[in-house]
């Protein structure tokens, strides 16, 4: 079945925060790639992932100055929800992910470049969560300049990092087959999946997914049963349902405009 054709102009697919481009995307066709194919396919999924969190932070940033008074609250859950996204990913890789890699190649350190990158911007994401908090039975005070400017203190890092990691796991292809990555990445997958709060995180990750993204090659993706897949974006989707017009697709994985205009 063909993937769903895209809209032609999408100004969160242009930045302020750059999609990354998967090595499975890259080396599909190059015979004289050196990483093993798991490597590829962990790095590329994972890519799969990062895209959905810089989608969601994009549409944030984009739309948090134009918000109406009216959907103040509404945007501000919303934007909690990336940041839950975002906090289950982190610990996900700093508790199992990374710790199950050095374990099973026998060097423990290898993945503390990741490690010090989380680091490097995780006050401007805390500053991030504060902030949102401190709106609570307050949000007719949000400002959109303020959580932009919360943003900018932390966005290059959390960008360069989100590329950075890719290559960090490509790399992983010198020890062979004795790290199992392909194991690794589904067992912290699903923990994962599992601690994000199904009407917002969850939704949130899935309708920042775009199955049109790379000509369509990630559409079935994550290899979960459709019907999940179908009740997590169609039903956990109606609790907070004003949420999700801020989203990046709709409720099929469709990309679609931004909700608030930018005049």
């Amino acid at each position: 079945m063909a993937s769903p054709a895209r809209p032609s102009s999408l100004a969160w697919t242009e930045g302020p925060f750059r999609l990354v481009q998967t090595p499975k995307c890259k080396y599909q066709n190059d015979q004289t790639s050196v990483y093993t194919d798991d490597c590829v396919e962990v790095a590329s999924e994972m890519a799969i992932v990062h895209n959905s969190i810089i989608r969601g932070l994009n549409t944030i940033y984009l739309q948090a100055p134009h918000v109406k008074s009216s959907d103040f609250r509404d945007f501000i859950g919303y934007c909690h929800c990336w940041y839950e996204v975002l906090q289950a990913h982190h610990h996900g890789e700093e508790n199992n992910l990374f710790p199950w890699i050095e374990e099973a190649v026998g060097e423990k350190g290898i993945m503390d470049v990741n490690r010090e990158q989380h680091r490097a911007f995780l006050s401007g994401v805390e500053a991030y969560k504060e902030y949102l908090l401190s709106l609570t039975g307050n949000e007719e005070v949000f400002s959109g300049e303020r959580l932009c400017s919360i943003i900018d203190s932390f966005g290059q890092e959390l960008q360069d990092h989100l590329e950075e990691e890719i290559v960090t796991l490509l790399e992983l292809s010198k020890y062979g087959q004795c790290v199992k990555l392909r194991q690794l990445w589904e067992q912290e997958g699903q923990q994962t999946l599992s601690r994000m709060l199904r009407t917002g995180a969850l939704p949130f990750f899935f309708l920042n997914h775009d199955v049109t993204y790379e000509d369509g090659l990630w559409k079935d993706w994550p290899p979960a049963p459709a019907a999940v897949k179908w009740a997590i974006r169609h039903i956990f989707s109606w609790w907070n349902a004003g949420y999700w017009k801020f989203a990046s697709c709709d409720t099929s994985g469709v990309p679609q405009p931004l909700h608030v205009s930018m005049r």
